[in-house]
């Protein structure tokens, strides 16, 4: 996961028959541009393994406004308050377990932990105490456009060659040669084809992102 913006720029140039990257601002923005669109449409596909994060910058103050997300959250994988996981719900259905101080789940009366997301912020249920305890979020990250030279993919390197694929197929059809763009847009297809296989051997998440289902929860007799 180390290749950059200006590895892509290379290996583009190469396809087209270039000996190097261009070094005027307008081509190379151009290309960059072809390049994001790439990493975009890649991310968008599915929530991959290499998007997963991990953060525990929240603590529990008993908020009732709701916790902040990470700025770049896509979708939360699992949410842990004090050793408790909580189980997310549809936004419409969080009216169903606020004001309740359980479930009846015969012959035990166990406590139900939701949380619900809106506006950037998700609303554990119940609302946890002041104990200071940090939130551990496990989440898939929401990818972002690369700017500079030195920045770099999230996605593994085996797999980079998919985005100067994309690229110059966007570049052939930039100049009307449809026809030619064909074959990059395949091979970046079957690159995408052999990261879905991956992500199948991955399961439902890499190891450390295995999700606890149904919620744990404090159960009395």
């Amino acid at each position: 996961m180390s290749g950059t913006v200006a590895d892509v720029q290379q290996m583009l140039a190469l396809r087209l028959g270039e000996s190097a990257a261009p070094s005027d601002s307008t081509t190379k923005a151009q290309r960059l541009n072809w390049i994001n669109a790439g990493y975009m449409n890649m991310s968008r596909r599915r929530n991959w393994w290499w998007q997963e994060a991990t953060d525990s910058s929240n603590i529990n103050n008993g908020s009732t406004n709701g916790y902040i997300e990470p700025t770049n959250c896509k979708k939360i994988i699992e949410l842990q308050i004090n050793n408790i996981y909580y189980t997310e719900i549809p936004y419409i259905d969080n009216r169903i377990y606020k004001n309740t101080i359980g479930v009846v789940n015969l012959p035990y009366l166990g406590q139900a932990y939701k949380f619900y997301r809106y506006g950037g912020s998700y609303f554990p249920i119940p609302v946890p105490g002041s104990d200071s305890i940090a939130h551990y979020i496990k989440f898939y990250i929401r990818v972002t456009n690369r700017t500079s030279d030195s920045d770099t993919f999230l996605f593994p390197d085996e797999y980079l060659e998919a985005l100067a694929a994309f690229a110059e197929a966007r570049y052939w059809m930039s100049i009307t040669q449809q026809t030619k763009a064909s074959v990059p847009f395949q091979e970046y297809e079957e690159i995408i084809t052999e990261m879905s296989r991956e992500q199948g051997r991955r399961t439902t998440g890499s190891p450390g992102f295995a999700t606890h289902e149904p919620e744990d929860t404090i159960r009395s007799r």
